[in-house]
């Protein structure tokens, strides 16, 4: 379950390819199946030209176990909005990690859920101790499927509901 920068770093890819995939959008902070890193499966192949480039840059900051927590929360939330999908399509529920790559209020990451006809956009809306992930899921032929949560590491709370 490698993505393609984690595929680059396998394979000793020269540094301007990628160069190409972070400027395309390559999280350098998403884990394999293996919980492994792009820069973690260089430095563990002995890439180490590599590591610089695929060393995560944080935009935002927030603590691993608060982080942790609020990750453990939306999948409550994405289970509760659509369990038999995600089982059905055995779907590997986000990281959320990648957040970290982005400034507050960045445009939200996307995870579809196939059948669902829509899914969940999620981003950061504050960071540190107190970090909030703002969820939206809706299913587009289902009129008023819309539903908003805030999700901090206490929990996940309905903020709005009804639209889409």
């Amino acid at each position: 379950m490698y993505a393609p920068l984690h595929q680059a770093a396998h394979g000793n890819a020269p540094q301007e390819v990628c160069e190409a995939l972070i400027r395309l959008g390559a999280w350098r902070t998403l884990e394999n199946a293996r919980g492994e890193r792009a820069v973690d499966v260089a430095e563990r192949l002995g890439h180490d030209r590599l590591a610089a480039i695929l060393q995560p840059v944080r935009l935002s900051r927030v603590p691993f176990g608060v982080l942790r927590k609020i990750q453990e929360h939306f999948h409550t939330v994405i289970r509760g909005r659509a369990d038999d999908l995600v089982r059905d399509g055995r779907l590997r529920l986000p990281e959320i990690a990648h957040l970290l790559e982005t400034r507050i209020d960045a445009e939200p990451a996307w995870f579809a859920v196939p059948g669902m006809y829509g899914g969940f956009a999620y981003r950061l809306a504050a960071d540190g101790a107190n970090a909030r992930l703002v969820a939206e899921s809706w299913c587009r032929v289902v009129e008023g499927s819309g539903q908003r949560h805030e999700i901090t590491s206490a929990g996940a709370r309905l903020v709005d509901e009804g639209f889409v």
